[in-house]
C-alpha cells in the first residue's frame, strides 16, 4: 500500500524518538525533520532517512507528501507551531505539555476540530505496562474504592542545568507533573475538582536557572479519592536514575505500588556509583521494529491516522491537564486552595 508522509518538528532528545519511530513502521514514511539548527535537523533526518529537512517548520507544513506532524519542541513552543499544524490540515502529535496556558490548550483543541484533524498529546505513561496494569487493576475493583494516593515525578539537577536549554522557561510542575497529573486521571478515570499546592525556590535560582525548586499539591478527585502530587528538579544527582516515579494508591480493600524508575530490575555498579537502566521505556529490537512503551505511544499515532484507530491521549485531556497544572501553580502562588 502506499506510504503516509510524516514530519518531525523538534529533533532534539524526544524528537528523534518521533523519527526513529516514523522510520521503521509500516505505512509510515518520514518525509522531513525540522529544527533551528541546521546540523541537528539534518543528522537527524541523515539517520532516520528522511528525504529533506528544514530550520523553518512553516516550510515543513507546506509538504503536500506530509500528513501528520509531530510536535518535539519544547514546553512553551507547541502552540503556534500546532495552530499552524491545523491550518495546513496536519494530524498532530503533541509532546506533553499540550500548552502552557489553558487558553492556548483549548485553542489547539478547537482549531483540529475545525480542521477535522486527530490531535493527540504525547501522554506515553499511558501505554507504560505497570500503569496499565494499575488502571486495570482499579477498574476490576481489585482495590475497592480508591481513597488515597501519592504520586511522585521528579528530576535530578542534571534536567534544568544540564539537559534542558530553557529550563527557566517552564518549572518541573510544567514538564513533570502533567505527566503525573494525566497518569493519576488515567488510573482513578477520575478528574481533579479542587487543588491546594505549595512551592519554594531558591536552590535553582542560585545555579543560574530562574524556576521552582519544586511544587508539592494536594489534589481532591471528583469522585473523593485524594492524590498528593510531587514534582521536583532537586533530586541530587547520586540519584541511580535521573528521575524518580512512583505512585501508591490505597483503597478501601487493597493497595497498588508503582515503582517505573527504582525497580532494580536492572543494577549496574560502577565507577564507584550505582546506576538503574531503562527497561521499559525503549527496549532492544530488530531494526524493523519498535520496542518499549515510549516508542509505543508514538506508534499509536500512527496508528490513528493509518487506521482511524482511537488516540492514546486526546486533545481534551491535554487541556485538562495545563487547567489542573495552572490551578497548581496559582494556589502556590496565592496560598489559596483552588477549585476547577
Amino acid at each position: 500500500m502506499d506510504r503516509v508522509g510524516f514530519g518531525v518538528i523538534g529533533a532534539g532528545l524526544f524528537g528523534e524518538n518521533h523519527a526513529l519511530v516514523y522510520s521503521r513502521l509500516p505505512g509510515v514514511e518520514l518525509v522531513a525533520v525540522c529544527d533551528q539548527n541546521e546540523a541537528r535537523a539534518r543528522e537527524v533526518a541523515e539517520r532516520y532517512g528522511a528525504r529533506t529537512y528544514y530550520t523553518d517548520y512553516l516550510q515543513l507544513l507546506a509538504e503536500p507528501d506530509i500528513s501528520a506532524v509531530s510536535i518535539a519542541t519544547p514546553d512553551f513552543a507547541h502552540s503556534e507551531i500546532a495552530l499552524a499544524a491545523a491550518q495546513a490540515g496536519k494530524h498532530i502529535l503533541c509532546e506533553k505539555p499540550l500548552a502552557t496556558t489553558v487558553e492556548e490548550a483549548q485553542s489547539i483543541v478547537d482549531a483540529a476540530a475545525r480542521a477535522g484533524v486527530k490531535l493527540m498529546v504525547d501522554f506515553h505513561n499511558r501505554a507504560n505496562p505497570p500503569f496499565v496494569a494499575a488502571r486495570d487493576s482499579v477498574r476490576d475493583g481489585a482495590i475497592g474504592t480508591p481513597s488515597y494516593a501519592y504520586a511522585r515525578l521528579s528530576n535530578t539537577t542534571f534536567v534544568p542545568l544540564e539537559m534542558l536549554s530553557w529550563a527557566d522557561r517552564s518549572s518541573a510542575l510544567y514538564f513533570l507533573g502533567s505527566h503525573a497529573i494525566d497518569i493519576m486521571r488515567f488510573i482513578l478515570n477520575d478528574t481533579v475538582a479542587r487543588v491546594h499546592a505549595v512551592s519554594r525556590s531558591g536552590i535553582l535560582k542560585g545555579l543560574g536557572v530562574d524556576a521552582p525548586d519544586f511544587h508539592v499539591a494536594i489534589a481532591e478527585f471528583e469522585r473523593g479519592a485524594v492524590v498528593t502530587f510531587e514534582n521536583a528538579w532537586i533530586l541530587p544527582r547520586s540519584q541511580p536514575m535521573v528521575y524518580d516515579f512512583k505512585v501508591e494508591l490505597l483503597g478501601s480493600e487493597g493497595a497498588l505500588y508503582v515503582d517505573s524508575s527504582h525497580h532494580g530490575a536492572f543494577e549496574l555498579h560502577s565507577g564507584g556509583r550505582l546506576c538503574y537502566g531503562d527497561v521499559l521505556g525503549v527496549t532492544p529490537t530488530s531494526d524493523l521494529r519498535v520496542g518499549g512503551f515510549v516508542l509505543e505511544a508514538i506508534s499509536r499515532f500512527a496508528d490513528a491516522v493509518l487506521h482511524d484507530r482511537p488516540v492514546l491521549a486526546t486533545g481534551e485531556d491535554g487541556v485538562e491537564a495545563t487547567r489542573i497544572v495552572d490551578a497548581i501553580k496559582r494556589s502556590a502562588e496565592t496560598g489559596q486552595p483552588i477549585d476547577l
